[in-house]
């Protein structure tokens, strides 16, 4: 009968293996359904295309908040996580959207989902992009304006944003 022998040195290695491959399985994503991941974040879990769903959102927004001349996020769950614009951050503030001016003074808001607005900015205001958002439909900026007696800030949709001088654009 021939008998595998290990050293002490083989033994080491067999170990270290052994402890390497039980990291990989453990480190490897958990096969949760669905459900299970959506019911652990704090936005309703109907699907985005369920009008109750996008009433469920429209009932939490502040009364004077307006809907947008343009598609907005379906699905707050999608959205792409904020990340600190570069160094180039001047920008204006545009209330033009095809070709028509749309909204002046522009609405700045709390987040994405537009439930509160945080402050207003008139068409041409110089802009500083502090958080950009990128998002399946319509990408976010989150700005402070430039001057003005108090600090204003918050999101703003992609539209309403430009970075070529309003001035020079009109």
């Amino acid at each position: 009968m021939n008998k595998i022998a290990f050293d002490s040195k083989s033994w080491i290695h067999l170990l270290t293996l052994g402890v390497f491959l039980l990291l990989i399985v453990a480190c490897m994503p958990a096969n949760r359904p669905e459900t299970e991941v959506m019911a652990a974040t704090a936005f309703p879990t109907h699907s985005p295309i369920d009008p109750t769903y996008a009433a469920q959102i429209a009932a939490m927004r502040d009364p004077g908040i307006p809907d947008l001349p343009f598609a907005d996020n379906p699905d707050p769950g999608l959205c792409g996580i904020p990340v600190q614009w570069g160094e180039n951050n001047q920008a204006w503030i545009t209330g033009i959207y095809a070709g028509e001016l749309v909204q002046d003074p522009v609405l700045l808001y709390e987040s994405h989902l537009r439930l509160q607005i945080t402050g207003r900015a008139s068409h041409g205001a110089s802009v500083q992009v502090i958080l950009y958002q990128q998002n399946p439909v319509m990408d976010y900026y989150f700005v402070k304006l430039v001057g003005g007696d108090e600090p204003i800030e918050g999101w703003l949709p992609a539209p309403f944003l430009t970075f070529d001088s309003v001035n020079d654009s009109t």
